[in-house]
């Protein structure tokens, strides 16, 4: 009767449940209030700013964190969220100081609310859904931008005469990744396919592996040519440990102790076999719609990318007569408003280069029907540079018009860009026998 009895006694569900310790609730509830605050909507800060829709907590932000920066940690400069491409702006870095110590708070408040309870298992699941889903994503985005070439597009024709002294960290990185679609393509793959395997839960491990090590290259690459994504890259590598945190002893045994292992069995929500079905198959579907919507949005920015001027006034001219008033001015050093370059590449921009090799953009408005065009400077609104131009004899153009009060006149020469002498990286390739190697 005793064993029946003791069968059929129901057991408490809180004595059936595995016990976590103190540090691993405390870790799991900072840890949790951490990533939703980073997370929500989307990555905060500058990086989300391009967001149009209304967020509440951003707009909470956009109120504290200038207070923060101002009187809790005694910083100058702006506080401003400007959507300019940076990540690492002085908002983000305040901002996430913000969201630590909030996330210190929450845990605070709620280990004291919250203390009695053993564990978290499977409020943990679904942070790990959140993690991984929230990377794929990501990982898709730059994925596809690096396959479709919409992050490191073709580089502009300016590139090949801006001496590269002069070329900031981050735009040597991009000529040198734009030059090379095949390494663009290779590290859109690689995100890819971590990206593909994180969105199945049975292949986690693997997946965090492949994004953790492409994003270590993305994170040095970003120190190294200082590009401001570091908080981002960091974050995500820091996402990608997370999820490795079940399989990191068993990684250690099978990649350094060299013993045989088993990695961690997904852990299913759901106690019912077909609503688990039902969550992969939605993860599922959040990845190919992210894939699809990645995919055509880079595109579309891929096909911008590469709308240039008509020929044949597109390419880089060299100018070989430089008059102004009537008066010529020869290419000296000394004078830096001399022409040396002028450079028609993207629709609505012209670029000059003059003979001390500074680079200058202006706006442009062609009108090509009538052989005419017009490029000014918004920072000097009185001045503009009406111009005709004369391409009747081949890889020749002449310029006539106003330099804004000044009667102008130029002869202009196209500079033959596949002339290997002048343009080596254009036109050198890739060789698999190298009687020696081409550097200088």
């Amino acid at each position: 009767m005793i064993p029946q009895l003791q069968r059929n006694t129901p057991v408490s569900s809180l004595e059936s449940e595995p016990s976590w310790s103190l540090a691993t609730r405390v870790a799991f509830r900072f840890f949790f209030s951490y990533f939703l605050l980073y997370v929500y909507p989307r990555s905060v800060g500058s990086l989300g700013a391009y967001v149009k829709y209304n967020n509440p907590l951003r707009d909470l932000w956009h109120a504290v964190v200038p207070w923060v920066g101002a009187n809790v940690l005694h910083l100058s400069g702006d506080f401003t969220e400007v959507a300019n491409g940076s990540g690492d702006q002085l908002y983000d870095w305040v901002l996430l100081f913000c969201i630590f110590v909030t996330a210190i708070v929450a845990t605070a408040i709620w280990s004291w609310l919250d203390r009695k309870r053993p564990n978290y298992e499977e409020l943990y699941q679904w942070l790990r859904i959140f993690v991984r889903l929230s990377v794929a994503v990501a990982m898709v985005i730059y994925g596809t931008d690096k396959i479709f070439r919409m992050q490191f597009p073709e580089p502009p024709l300016a590139r090949w005469v801006d001496p590269v002294a002069q070329i900031p960290p981050m735009s040597l990185l991009w000529v040198t990744v734009g030059y090379s679609h095949l390494y663009s393509i290779f590290g859109g793959l690689g995100e890819m396919a971590g990206a593909i395997l994180l969105l199945v839960p049975r292949f986690t491990t693997l997946g965090a592996l492949i994004t953790a090590g492409v994003m270590s290259n993305v994170l040095m690459l970003n120190l190294g040519y200082d590009v401001p994504r570091k908080i981002y890259s960091i974050h995500l590598i820091a996402f990608c440990l997370f999820l490795l945190i079940p399989d990191i002893r068993r990684l250690f045994d099978f990649f350094l102790l060299n013993r045989t292992t088993r990695l961690t069995p997904p852990v299913p929500v759901f106690k019912d076999r077909k609503m688990n079905l039902g969550l992969l198959a939605l993860q599922i579907a959040i990845g190919v719609g992210a894939i699809i919507n990645g995919s055509y949005s880079a595109h579309q920015d891929a096909i911008k990318n590469t709308t240039y001027v008509e020929a044949p006034l597109r390419g880089i001219w060299s100018v070989e007569e430089f008059d102004v008033d009537g008066v010529p001015r020869p290419p000296l050093l000394t004078d830096p408003e001399r022409w040396r370059y002028v450079i028609f590449d993207a629709p609505k921009v012209v670029t000059v280069q003059s003979v001390d090799d500074v680079q200058r953009t202006y706006y442009l408005q062609l009108d090509y029907p009538n052989n005419r065009f017009t490029f000014w400077d918004t920072s000097h609104t009185d001045w503009a540079a009406p111009l005709s131009f004369d391409l009747s004899q081949p890889d020749r153009m002449v310029l006539k018009g106003k330099l804004g009060k000044h009667d102008f006149q130029a002869l202009l020469k196209r500079v033959d860009m596949s002339d290997p002498n002048k343009f080596w990286l254009l036109n050198r390739g890739t060789h698999w026998v190298n009687q020696y190697p081409h550097i200088r």
